[in-house]
This record gives C-alpha cells, structure tokens and sequence, in this order.
C-alpha cells in the first residue's frame, strides 16, 4: 500500500489512519506469503522519543533502538505531540493511531478475515485477559495462544537470552501465528523481536506496551472528546500522579526542546521561499529518471530543487521502486534547495529499502542549508561516510570498499594474548553467521584484546559476543581488554549495564600498560 511517511526527530513516522493501518498491516500478511520475511511494527509516542535520544545532535541514548526503529516496516503515531510535531513541521499526520485503539480494530479484522493473534507479554496474565476480552466480542477470533515470560535485554543475564528465546519461539511459530502482539514495553519488546527476527516465523509483529491493561480495562483510559483534542496525558497523570506527572511534563518539555531547533529552521527556510515567490517544480519524468553511470551497479537519482510534500508524492513510487531493485543508488542533491520533513522521510524510506536489499544509498552535491536541515532533523548521522561531493569519489569509495563484508576481523597472535581487529556492524544478523565457538578457540589459554576503533554499530545481540568471549577467558584466568570505543559502541555497552564488565581503555597503548600491570600482580 503506497503512502507517505515523514520524521520526527530522525524517526520515520508513517501517515496512515487508522483504517489504513489496519489494511497496511494485512497487506504485510500477504507479502509475507510470497517472500517470508517477518516484519515489524513500533507505535511510537514521545516516551519512545525521550529515551532513545538526547538534547545533543551528536548523541544518541539509545542507539539500537533508533536503528530498529528507522528498519521498522511500520510506524505509527501513538500519541498527539507526535501529530502536533509533524504539524509544525509542515506535514501534519492523519491522526493518532494508538497500540490501545489499534489492536481491538485489528481482532476484529482478523476475525473476519480467519487470521490469528498470539499475544505475547503484559504483566501477569493480562495477555490471556485481554485474549479471553477480545475473543468474547469476536467469537470467530483464533486466539494462536499467549504467554507471558520475562526476557532480557541487558546486563549478564543477556548470556543465556539466545537459549531461552528459542524456548518462547519454538511455541510462536507452532502456533502459526498470522499476527504477534508484543507487550513487553519499550525498548525491551523492540530490541527482544529484532534479535529474534530471523528465527520468528510470524508474518508481523507488532510492540504494544501496555495496551493490554486498557483493553481488560486494570488501566481506564480517558472520555472519548479528551482523547480526540489531546488531553488523554492528563486524564492519565490523576489516575497516577506520583508516578506519571514526572514522566508526562518532563517528557513533554524534553520533545518540545528537541524539537525546537528543527521547527525554527524550517519554519525560517519556508519563509524565505514565500518572500522570494520561489515556484515549487513537480518533476516530470526527465527530471526523475535515472542513468547509467561508469560502475554497473550504480544507478543515480536526480533530485528535484524541491523536495517537500507536493513533490515527494510524485517522485516516492519511482525513487523506491529505483531503490528497492539490487543496486547500489546515488541522490544528486546538487539542484535541492528546500527539503521538508515529508522530504526528509522519505529519504528514511529509500535508505530502508537500500538496506533490505543490501545496497548502498549515497548523496552528493548536498549544499549547506540542506544538509543544516538534515542535522537539526537528526538524520544525518544515516548517511555518515556515505555524503561526497562528487560522482568520482561515489565510484571511488565503491571500488574500495565493495569487497568488504558488512563484518569482519582479524587477529593477532602473541605469546600470551591475542588481539582482534573487529570492522564494520556487529548486529543480530551478523551474529546469526559468526561462529563465536572458532573466535573462542583462537584465543585459547591467552589474554583477549579488542580493538574497536573501526566497529561502526552493535546491538544488544552483539553484546552477547563480548559476554560469551569475557565469559571464556575468566574461567581462563585471563584478561579481556576492549578499547578504541566510538560514542554509539560505548553507549550500548553503558545501556546494557555491561560497561563495569569489562576493562575499557582508550587506546592501544592504555591496553598494553594495564594488561602489563595485570600480569605484576
């Protein structure tokens, strides 16, 4: 189902209403029938904001948990500063589509259509409540089965998480569930179903917090007209206020400041195109067509001087379906001069879609407005080492770098300990492939030193390897020493509560000098 998305924040928001949620999530149903590959749904609202990013441009809180989000197939606005948000931005959403009002419409489909819901999660046993809720008011509802078991995603107790998600997966996928619901709350049920993505035979996921209490009603939700003009927060922080009041204003004041500098800047630019009458040009299919350039698997796009709503919704189908075919694709940005945030999300989507089909998305010719719009809408850290000046140093850095796995290292034996050199992404699909029981075996009786300078990104499930390594050299009696940490590498260590784990030095030869005095002892 084609449609528009924008960002906020850096984070994709798909602006769809509620019923064309619910049609957009059968239709993943379907493609997963030819293609089989799971997809995942987030309902994002302002805590999701505030707890994966920070007031700083240039960090990030969580960094696994933006990534999952921009990867995320589907994502909807669960929450009315989110709609007001977009509609500073320029681009204002359809509506709120909550994880409370979405589920009770997707039971009701799925009753209709013969499709199937496991409900995963909630506290106690309110999975089976809300199960047992729904199935009364839809008596053709397959309940596919529930379970509410506790699952890790941080601190050593992620050494054992691999062994005891396939306990949780072996009964989901014989269930043959069309659809599962997640209610782990966020971030643990995104991060639990991305690192399970490749074992789930479900053809959509879906994380819903705590909507199982509102459905079984433990939790009331406010009168239909506070919801409809954005007030539900307040309804929710008297029926809690020692809890909640904290957690709403603060949170509120955080996203509105985060916002701030995007809003302003945009609001400045569009100003500019109104005072000067600038004419906003829809490409015609000369301005959007590709060709051919020196490398075969290149293919270039030529962007439009304008990129905001009007225009997205011409150009969106060709530049995906450009995107979405086995090749490496360059934006020419060098004749944009204005970018919205309908612009900025779609640039979200083709990098997805890049991804998915494991190619490369590049920009060049970005001018300097452009690129400060980018920034303060926290994308530009997707395009890191992937922004050039020119179509040259596109092939160049092509040429260099297409041989490289996504991940790969090499070592360093010594008399008594052996380095590893870790390059590139370690994530839960690379971990699915590295044979950790060979690293293990190549350390040995020795001390262990990672250098991680050239490590871009890790996730919680490539934590699990450091875990297993450290693991392995204390029942050695042996050391392990990791430094050369970039910031997202050294945040995840932090968020996982493993950092105090592990001995973590700034460089190589802070590694030497503390394993030197390590062997004094």
């Amino acid at each position: 189902m084609p449609h528009n998305s924008i960002a906020i924040l850096g984070i994709p928001i798909d602006n769809l209403s509620m019923d064309e949620t619910v049609e957009h999530i059968f239709a993943m149903i379907d493609a997963y029938n030819i293609d089989k590959r799971p997809r995942q749904v987030a309902t994002v609202n302002v805590d999701f904001v505030v707890n994966t990013l920070t007031w700083s441009l240039k960090h990030v809180r969580h960094p696994e948990l933006l990534d999952i989000l921009r990867r995320s197939d589907l994502v909807t606005p669960d929450g009315m500063p989110i709609v007001w948000g977009s509609k500073l931005l320029g681009v204002p959403l359809k509506e709120r589509v909550t994880g409370a009002d979405l589920v009770p419409r997707l039971a009701q489909k799925a009753a209709e259509r013969k499709k199937s819901i496991y409900f995963l999660g909630g506290r106690s046993d309110v999975g089976q409540q809300a199960a047992n809720l729904l199935k009364s008011r839809y008596p053709n509802l397959k309940v596919a089965g529930t379970d509410a078991p506790f699952v890790h995603i941080e601190s050593e107790a992620l050494s054992g998480a691999e062994e005891e998600d396939q306990i949780i997966i072996e009964r989901i996928n014989r269930s043959r569930a069309d659809i599962l619901l997640i209610g782990f709350g966020n971030p643990k049920q995104e991060i639990w179903f991305d690192r399970n993505r490749n074992r789930l035979k479900v053809p959509v996921s879906i994380g819903i917090g705590g909507t199982y209490e509102f459905i079984i009603g433990s939790v009331s939700r406010a009168p239909l007209w506070m919801q409809k003009i954005g007030l539900e927060w307040i309804y929710r922080i008297t029926q809690d206020p020692w809890r909640l009041w904290k957690r709403y204003f603060v949170g509120f004041f955080k996203f509105g400041l985060m916002m701030l500098p995007a809003v302003l800047y945009y609001r400045f630019k569009r100003l500019l195109y109104s005072l000067y009458h600038k004419k906003v040009s829809i490409p015609t299919d000369s301005t959007s067509r590709t060709r051919e350039t020196l490398v075969a698997d290149l293919k270039m796009i030529n962007v439009p001087d304008t990129l905001d709503a009007a225009v997205v919704k011409t150009v969106r189908d060709e530049f995906e379906r450009i995107v979405s075919h086995p090749t490496n694709t360059v934006l020419d940005f060098s004749q944009t001069d204005f970018i919205d945030s309908s612009g900025i999300g779609l640039l979200v989507s083709l990098r997805r879609k890049a991804v998915n089909v494991q190619k490369e998305l590049f920009i060049i010719g970005i001018k300097s407005s452009t690129r400060r719009f980018l920034k303060l809408s926290r994308i530009l850290d997707l395009f890191k080492d992937r922004i050039f000046n020119t179509l040259n140093e596109v092939t160049a850095f092509i040429k260099e770098k297409s041989d490289l796995p996504s991940f790969y290292y090499f070592n360093i034996v010594r008399p008594e300990d052996v380095i590893f050199h870790l390059i590139g992404i370690l994530d839960a699909a690379q971990m699915a492939a590295l044979d950790v029981e060979a690293v293990i075996k190549e350390i040995g009786n020795k001390n262990c030193i990672f250098n991680l300078m050239d490590l871009r990104f890790i996730d919680s499930s490539g934590i699990m390897f450091f875990l297993k390594i450290q693991k392995h050299v204390a029942k050695q009696e042996k050391v392990c020493l990791l430094f050369g940490m970039q910031d997202n590498v050294k945040q995840m260590f932090r968020i996982t509560k493993l950092d105090r784990l592990f001995k973590i030095t700034q460089d190589m030869l802070s590694a030497e000098k503390l394993l030197e005095e390590t062997r004094n002892r």
